[in-house]
């Protein structure tokens, strides 16, 4: 009998571990995994990362955040991108750099992320050079670090911020690169 009970003790606390890391995996954060190359040098394929879904239930995304997204025109995949346009900016690709106009005001997206190859060139549905397009509320522009190697918002158009599954909040694996991203 000491046996049968040591086996309903195992497996109910297996269960409760499992329901327990469930929830949390479904509402709080989850692990992914890096594919492709649309966010070299700064993330590469096999990077193993740490995206928080619970805070985007209290503050709107900051542009320059690196976020994992369902993309509008693949549902069964995650993206990583990077915010780039906000709801209410004037958005224009024009000559490598991003504008933005936001209450009367404009500005030069400071890129640094990009290195010095940096080149922003605009798409061919979505966002084309030298055509400004309004973001609308609820939606986002993203794009990829590396600008001739991503399919994103440039393409694809703007991303509603429901289809954002969280913020990447921290790079685990490899080892080497382990740390918090900005």
């Amino acid at each position: 009998m000491n046996i049968k009970r040591h086996f309903y003790e195992i497996a109910e606390s297996f269960l409760t571990s499992l329901v327990v890391v469930l929830v949390l995996y479904i509402t709080i954060g989850s692990v992914e995994v890096v594919w492709g190359a649309s966010m070299e040098p700064n993330f590469e394929t096999g990077e193993r990362i740490l995206v928080d879904k619970i805070t985007r239930n209290f503050r709107d995304y900051e542009r320059g955040e690196v976020v994992v997204l369902v993309p509008p025109t693949e549902d069964s995949k995650h993206f990583i991108k990077r915010v780039v346009g906000l709801p209410g900016d004037i958005i224009k690709v024009f000559e490598c750099k991003i504008y933005i106009y936001r209450d009367g005001s404009q500005f030069t997206l400071d890129e640094e992320y990009l290195g010095s190859n940096g080149c922003t060139i605009g798409g061919n549905e979505f966002l084309q050079e030298g055509r400004s397009v309004e973001i609308k509320d609820g939606y986002y522009v993203v794009m990829g670090d590396n600008r001739r190697n991503s399919l994103d918002s440039r393409v694809f158009g703007m991303v509603k911020a429901s289809d954002i599954v969280g913020r990447v909040v921290f790079r685990f694996w490899p080892v080497g690169k382990a740390g918090f991203v900005n």
